[in-house]
């Protein structure tokens, strides 16, 4: 990703995950709520631990001026690592597709919990790119 681009962008992730900020001058993907089909009381979410997003976004697309949503089906194993992660809904330009599959090989979490044993899950997990004029200038 190149600098200079003059904007920031916060990447924010619910279910109480940490915020995510792009550099002063860089731009990154905005993250999702990550989605999981588990309900249960003692059952604990997956908790991110990455300080910084690990999602680029392509400079042939911010230049080219392209932008959608990716949304994501990622496996976090019992160790918090995604070992998995398939696109499940595209948004339409495979350098996006791509970009968002990278990121989330790197995302690293406290693995969820059932009682006090770690579990692997499957959750969605939607990644937006947005476009150029979306970015809010500081």
């Amino acid at each position: 990703m190149s600098v200079g681009r003059g904007a920031a962008l916060m990447a924010s992730v619910a279910l109480a995950l940490p915020l995510l900020a792009g550099c002063a001058d860089t731009v990154s993907p905005v993250l999702g709520g990550l989605r999981l089909g588990v309900r249960s009381g003692s059952f604990r979410v997956p908790v991110m631990q990455n300080q910084q997003s690990p999602f680029d976004y392509p400079d042939q697309a911010w230049q080219a001026r392209i932008g959608g949503e990716t949304r994501l089906r990622i496996h976090i194993d019992t160790d918090g690592m995604v070992d998995s992660a398939y696109v499940l809904t595209s948004s339409g330009y495979p350098v996006l597709d791509s970009a968002a599959l990278a990121g989330a090989r790197r995302l690293r979490y406290r693995p969820a919990r059932q009682g006090d044993r770690p579990v692997a899950v499957w959750a969605v997990l939607p990644v937006r790119y947005p476009l150029p004029e979306e970015v809010h200038q500081p």
